[in-house]
């Protein structure tokens, strides 16, 4: 607990304390009192270049990140995703929770955040002690963290590497969907992985806003609304974006073959 002893004087000094006035006559200069720290406020760091959220917003992940530090006690929390950059069009509320060795149970948080607040909540645990090389060698880990607000001032290496078994890694669900049908939505999702890792490979920025309108430029938009909201598509439809992700495939082997001369 942090507390320490002072005594009340009159001025105007910065670092004074103010009594309330229904305590004037009991507290009264000289009068030696203790403070002690009950709460501390959330503080909100917001990424470069993020735009400023609304009112309501802030108070809301003010109110999220009390109640995180004070009942799973993470290293640090960070907000990205839809919630930040769309006005109502988000379904829940991205969040990135930072630990150290101990953790607690991901649903048990979960189920804690959505019973107070009654909302929605996707949360990602990270190991702190990971955390920086995930910046600097995961395409996808990069680009959520394009855009965030975070509980403590947080600054995104510029330097980045390429690791290539982890980008095959990543390339595992695109090089199924060559096989499997699944739903409208795994082929979105599986675009827009693959635009993100090209890009990364050729070091453009992967912010949401390039890598959407880079995948808008390939098919038109009733497709792109229909695999976005995953709803069902043709065949004629699914061997178009069959193409699409082969020819991705084949651009970043491309690169990372290059890579390895």
């Amino acid at each position: 607990m942090v507390a320490f002893r002072k005594a009340v004087s009159r001025g105007t000094r910065f670092s004074q304390i103010y009594i309330p006035k229904s305590m004037h006559g009991l507290i009264e200069p000289g009068d030696e009192v203790e403070v002690r720290l009950v709460r501390k406020g959330a503080r909100l760091h917001y990424s470069k270049g993020l735009q400023k959220l609304s009112e309501f917003k802030e108070e809301l992940i003010r109110g999220v990140f009390s109640f995180l530090e004070e009942s799973a006690h993470p290293v640090s929390i960070f907000v990205v995703g839809s919630f930040l950059r769309e006005k109502t069009g988000y379904n829940d509320i991205d969040l990135v929770l930072l630990f150290g060795e101990k953790k607690p149970s991901e649903e048990l948080v979960n189920a804690r955040l959505s019973e107070k607040f009654n909302l929605k909540f996707h949360l990602l645990f990270i190991d702190s002690g990971h955390f920086g090389r995930l910046l600097k060698m995961c395409p996808l880990t990069r680009a959520m963290f394009a855009g965030f607000v975070s509980s403590h001032k947080s600054d995104i290496p510029r330097e980045t590497y390429v690791d290539r078994k982890h980008i095959r890694f990543l390339l595992m669900m695109p090089y199924d969907l060559l096989e499997i049908r699944l739903g409208s939505r795994a082929y979105f999702d599986s675009l827009r992985r693959l635009v993100t890792i090209e890009r990364f490979l050729k070091k453009k920025p992967i912010e949401a806003s390039e890598i959407s309108r880079e995948i808008e430029g390939l098919m038109n938009m009733h497709l792109y609304n229909k695999i976005m909201n995953n709803e069902e598509i043709e065949q004629g439809s699914v061997n178009l974006l069959r193409k699409l992700i082969r020819e991705r495939l084949g651009s970043i082997e491309e690169l990372l073959n290059h890579g390895e001369e």
